[in-house]
């Protein structure tokens, strides 16, 4: 009982950026607002400890505490990390509960609130099933994806994604111009990356 009373409060959480999404610029998820300083959340996230993207360095993720956002098993929060700003990007959350119709139960509110997804993310197998959303406001691009998995290494279960693609863009921009000036400053004479001596130790044995 317990867990039901969750679940729903957790989709009630996300029926009002469904609301707003119906005007066709969604931005809120379960509470949590795209474009938003990251302090703001930081109470979701106590146990979480934020890290630089890999691929990405100008941005930073933080995990999502189970259940601080009811019906939540985890997920995360990514933000950028060049300015004081800290805004949020990306939003990431997975449910408790992994059952498929619930991914439908979604997929069901998310055609009435947005109509046809825009595109398919997932595999021709049907192991992954996810799509894709994408929405313009002016000069502002979001993408918006829901999935569900049976795949063990993508966590089985339902997910949501939700992200800011044109800060991320901007953000990138911004990093790389940054980085060119650095490098002229700090590589004068000197060569570049290092280059592959030998492509046979990148062959496994």
């Amino acid at each position: 009982m317990k867990r039901i009373y969750s679940l729903t409060l957790a989709l009630l959480l996300i029926l009002p950026s469904l609301a707003f999404g119906a005007e066709g610029f969604p931005r809120t998820l379960a509470g949590i607002t795209l474009g938003d300083n990251m302090d703001q959340y930081t109470d979701l996230c106590k146990g979480g400890i934020p890290t630089p993207m890999p691929d990405a360095p100008f941005l930073s993720e933080i995990h999502i505490d189970p259940d601080s956002i009811p019906g939540i098993r985890g997920g995360s929060i990514t933000y950028t990390n060049s300015t004081p700003s800290k805004k949020v990007v990306r939003i990431k959350l997975k449910f408790h509960e992994k059952r498929q119709d619930l991914f439908e139960e979604l997929l069901d509110k998310y055609q009435k609130a947005y109509k046809r997804p825009d595109s398919y993310r997932g595999d021709s197998f049907r192991n992954v099933i996810a799509w894709q959303w994408d929405f313009t406001q002016d000069k502002e691009r979001i993408g918006l994806l829901l999935m569900w998995s049976r795949e063990r290494q993508l966590r089985p279960g339902v997910s949501i994604k939700m992200t800011l693609d044109s800060l991320v863009d901007a953000e990138y921009k911004a990093f790389r111009a940054r980085h060119k000036k650095l490098s002229k400053g700090s590589r004068a004479g000197k060569e570049g990356p290092s280059r592959i001596k030998n492509l046979n130790e990148f062959v496994p044995r």
